[in-house]
């Protein structure tokens, strides 16, 4: 039997256990403008007890360009690995479980490829709700953008895992995700996604990394996402993550010196910026309490993460 032409796209779904929010997401991705010999979707399910294979197999069915395939190994890093080394496209295109994309997401892609040939290309996401929004969140905290103009990314700019275009050959390359760093199960964290591409970057400078904001999708804002204690461990969680990402360590006496005076100075301005900043923040700016405490003092959070981070690793 003869098999037909490798796609230029494969899309990587990865998912765990979220199986209602995983149909909308790949429902989207089925009904694609792109000729679906164009492309194919892989749902890596990540281990979950839900109905998710099912509901794929059910698709597959009318579908036959989607496939399921299991992994195991827990983490978002095993499970975007997986769905590579399954792939058979040129590119390999990633987006998470409660994302959906637009009918025409897959045919911009196909132009960027014929017009840029990118190593890595990707575009904005922006928020959705299933849930009411409190008044201080603004749709900006949900979102990702680096602009109206599609462009190269300079060497400090990097890509969301949430809409995410790589070529297979590099990922094979660079070995993909590192599985040490990154999302296991439920657990919050973050980096792998950073370190994949500056690997890339590093390893192969003369690649292209892009963004076209006509990539747009939609990312759901979770009603737990939108509280002050999971927008406080998110941004603990982004700066701690960073050293893993950027291997960014303290290796001598004098860095871990530097890592505590700089964690204690982060607490002490935290502690100002709640207690003093909250009564004279400026109200036209922040109108709500939270506005303040996300804008400006969780910004300390992040650099007590960094902090963390750096003494951590250097007690490992």
């Amino acid at each position: 039997m003869l098999h037909p032409d490798p796609p230029l796209i494969s899309v990587v779904l990865c998912t765990y256990n979220r199986c209602d929010l995983m149909v909308s997401a790949l429902k989207s991705v089925c009904e694609q403008s792109l000729d679906p010999c164009r492309y194919e979707v892989i749902v890596v399910d990540n281990n979950s007890t839900d109905e998710t294979k099912q509901h794929v197999l059910d698709v597959s069915r009318r579908f036959p360009h989607v496939w399921y395939c299991f992994e195991s190994r827990q983490g978002l890093s095993h499970g975007r690995n997986t769905g590579f080394h399954a792939a058979r496209g040129s590119y390999v295109a990633y987006i998470d479980d409660d994302c959906t994309v637009p009918k025409e997401w897959l045919s911009i892609a196909q132009d960027v490829i014929a017009r840029v040939a990118p190593a890595l290309f990707g575009g904005p996401y922006r928020p959705f709700y299933n849930s009411p929004k409190p008044d201080w969140y603004r749709d900006h905290y949900g979102s990702y953008d680096c602009g109206p103009t599609a462009r190269p990314l300079t060497c400090d700019e990097y890509l969301t895992g949430t809409n995410l275009f790589v070529k297979r050959l590099l990922l094979q390359q660079v070995e993909g995700f590192r599985t040490d760093i990154g999302m296991t199960g439920k657990k919050l964290a973050y980096g792998e996604e950073v370190a994949m591409q500056r690997r890339i970057r590093r390893e192969y400078p003369e690649e292209v990394v892009y963004y076209d904001p006509r990539l747009g999708v939609s990312h759901l804002v979770r009603q737990e996402k939108m509280t002050l204690l999971w927008s406080a461990t998110h941004m603990f969680v982004i700066g701690r993550d960073w050293n893993l990402a950027t291997n960014d360590t303290a290796r001598k006496a004098s860095g871990v010196c530097y890592a505590m005076l700089r964690g204690c100075r982060a607490i002490s301005r935290l502690i100002k910026r709640i207690t003093w900043g909250i009564v004279v923040r400026d109200r036209s700016r922040y109108p709500f309490v939270g506005n303040y405490l996300y804008e400006v003092a969780f910004l300390e959070l992040q650099t007590m993460g960094i902090a963390y981070g750096q003494l951590a690793r250097r007690s490992t």
